[in-house]
């Protein structure tokens, strides 16, 4: 992973992930530093609105290709 910060672009290595009563947590190393994530359920709300965009594009496919595909089925 690379993490890219105003005095460039840094490896981000992750060594431990946990999940406790804040949320789940990831330790790791970014360049020479220790660096932690830490997402909890307040973090639900921006997660959620960038995962809708892609499924929703993904939904859309998949129900185009299904319909084509019942398009291309002989009728018995």
């Amino acid at each position: 992973m690379r993490v890219s910060s105003p005095i460039g672009e840094l490896p981000f290595e992750p060594r431990q992930l946990t999940i406790n009563h804040r949320g789940i947590e990831v330790v790791g190393v970014m360049g020479v530093w220790p660096a932690r994530v830490q997402v909890d359920v307040t973090d639900v709300p921006a997660l959620a609105r960038l995962i809708a965009k892609p499924a929703a594009l993904a939904a859309s496919i998949i129900a185009v290709l299904l319909g084509l595909r019942r398009l291309a089925r002989p009728h018995r």
